[in-house]
């Protein structure tokens, strides 16, 4: 399930496409969350390992913000969040991997761009709920709702954000 890279970018439209199909028939119309947690995280790995290697390229620079990485950094909050919810789901709650999950979602909430889009702000409602039923600790999920509405969405935090994960995640 390669993403292609065409002139060192992902395709995203097709990572879209891709990540959309997984969910429709592995979450939303099934409860195939074993699956569907199993080709988000190829997804996922070949996204974090793209970012990386383009940061490193650029030693350590990050990329700009255009509507290409708009789109990127947009699409890999979603890819985080969907990956976070199989997770969940597909390891009887948490059992499992709790620190994994709740990462996802703070990722997915800290790198998604334009929260003030009613799309996003309604996608960020959601990240928040799982995480804070997850995590179990309302102060802990409003710190992070309040450091995600203070930033807006700015595109430039949301990609250092994701390379922040991404080093930690590759390391």
């Amino acid at each position: 399930m390669e993403i292609q890279v065409i002139r060192e970018h992902l395709d995203i439209v097709r990572l879209q496409e891709k990540m959309n199909n997984i969910v429709f028939d592995n979450i939303d119309t099934s409860n195939n969350y074993r699956k569907a947690m199993r080709d988000l995280n190829q997804m996922y790995t070949q996204v974090t390992t793209f970012y990386k290697d383009f940061i490193d390229g650029r030693d350590g620079e990050l990329p700009p913000a255009n509507t290409y990485w708009y789109l990127f950094i947009d699409c890999s909050a979603k890819l985080c969040y969907f990956l976070a919810t199989a997770t969940y789901y597909a390891s009887n709650e948490l059992q499992e991997t709790p620190g994994k999950v709740e990462k996802l979602l703070e990722t997915a909430a800290r790198t998604l761009p334009n929260i003030e889009q009613e799309e996003n702000e309604e996608f960020l409602t959601a990240v928040l709920s799982l995480h804070s039923e997850i995590v179990g600790d309302e102060s802990k999920t409003t710190l992070l709702r309040e450091e995600v509405l203070e930033q807006k969405g700015n595109v430039k935090y949301c990609l250092q954000q994701f390379k922040a994960f991404v080093d930690i995640e590759i390391d």
